[in-house]
């Protein structure tokens, strides 16, 4: 879990985790890594069992990349900090790691929205817009392309020369699998309302430029796609 700044919720968000491994029946580790925060985060994240590790650049993909990269099982998978994702999921991906495939994305779009978990403008307009994008220009097949509940055989994800900072490292994961021709696979998730009362980090027409950019950079006009 990539985190900054996230003290009302990251707690909740670890122990939910551990919930999961343990109805899941999975020996696993729960790594939240900090992205500078300058509240509780590292402490509470501790204490509820947590692995702490530090990105010391900033960004979104810096603390994603740091996060997984430190990861020691077969299997690993990235969420938010926020409470918006459901740890139990995970059930739904090991299935189809189970089925032969290297890299599964949840669709929130296909999967149950909760009321109020995503504005009107992300829902039908943003994400729908960059999915296609990434579907059309890189061949992505995927409907969520800025999906944040993902996962990755530990081997593949450590073959692949992952370099966003920002939030384009979301897009990134998914067409990096992509232009590397492995297996890929998109299942139905639960979302919900963001927990933390003052709002999220991102920054909706900065982040959304910078993905699109991203998504046009590495479409077929540029780059060789198996």
């Amino acid at each position: 879990m990539p985190c900054r700044n996230e003290a009302r919720t990251v707690a909740q968000c670890v122990d939910r985790c551990w919930s999961a491994l343990e109805q899941l029946g999975v020996r696993g580790e729960v790594i939240v890594s900090d992205n500078g925060s300058r509240d509780d985060s590292v402490l509470l994240a501790q204490q509820a069992g947590a692995r702490v590790v530090h990105a010391a650049a900033k960004g979104y993909g810096n603390a994603c990349r740091t996060g997984l990269a430190a990861a020691t099982g077969t299997y690993i998978f990235k969420l938010d900090a926020d409470g918006t994702y459901d740890p139990r999921d995970v059930a739904l991906f090991l299935e189809r790691f189970s089925a032969g495939c290297d890299y599964v994305i949840g669709s929130r779009l296909r999967g149950n929205l909760q009321p109020g978990s995503m504005p009107w403008s992300h829902r039908y307009l943003g994400n729908p817009l960059l999915s296609k994008a990434a579907h059309v220009l890189c061949r992505s097949g995927i409907s969520d392309i800025c999906c944040g509940l993902k996962g990755f055989r530990r081997d593949v994800y450590q073959s692949l020369m992952f370099v966003s900072g920002g939030m384009s490292f979301g897009a990134e994961t998914t067409i990096r699998i992509r232009q590397a021709g492995l297996r890929l696979a998109e299942v139905p998730i639960s979302y919900a309302p963001d927990e933390r009362q003052r709002g999220t980090n991102l920054n909706p027409w900065r982040d959304g430029i910078e993905i699109l950019l991203f998504i046009i950079r590495e479409s077929q006009l540029f780059k060789h796609y198996p």
